[in-house]
């Protein structure tokens, strides 16, 4: 099986030209629009157009890479767009104004005792919560946010050629509901 998917990826790879082709295609035939981007501000320039074509105040965003490095929630809250992060560990990081620590655990570095005393200043809960009761606080936020955000943005863990189709992988439901509640759904893939 692992060479297999070695050897898919490869194929690919060398034929990524093409595959993104059949996706464009694929993807607006089923409603979808493609904006390709050659670098960061033309990215963040489009984007910024869908956002102002929506009257865009509050977006809310999964966990992505490519986000992180085009700087999207600096641009967006340069443009008066709240950007708010749905990934526990990335909401904790944005909480405390600094980027993600680790690819896939954006937070390690903080205590439990860190996140409450961050929490109790920043949200203003008791800063004796458990971790339990800190994830519900934030549980409680971000629920409110998907519900009240015009766009959703979520990166892809993959892109499906020939049926344009997305893949997200999760175990929050972050994702999910990023791409679900709000009317528009941005997906940024590199």
């Amino acid at each position: 099986a692992r060479e297999r998917a070695k050897n898919i990826k490869w194929q690919a790879i060398e034929n990524l030209d093409q595959y993104l082709e059949q996706f464009e295609t694929a993807f607006t035939k089923n409603g979808g629009k493609v904006i390709w981007a050659e670098n960061s501000q033309q990215a963040i320039t489009e984007i910024l157009k869908i956002c102002k074509e929506k009257n865009c105040r509050t977006l809310v965003k999964s966990k992505s890479m490519v986000t992180e490095e085009i700087h999207l929630n600096s641009a967006l809250e340069e443009n008066g767009i709240e950007s708010i992060e749905t990934d526990l560990g990335e909401y904790i990081q944005q909480l405390d104004g600094e980027a993600p620590y680790h690819i896939v655990t954006p937070a390690m570095h903080k205590s439990k005792e860190d996140v409450a005393l961050l929490f109790a200043e920043k949200l203003g809960t008791d800063p004796n919560l458990t971790p339990q009761e800190l994830t519900l606080v934030a549980r409680n936020i971000l629920r409110k946010k998907y519900t009240e955000a015009e766009i959703g943005v979520t990166g892809a863990n993959f892109i499906i050629s020939d049926i344009g189709g997305i893949a997200l992988t999760e175990n929050e439901g972050n994702a999910r509901l990023s791409c679900s509640f709000p009317k528009t759904h941005i997906v940024i893939v590199g």
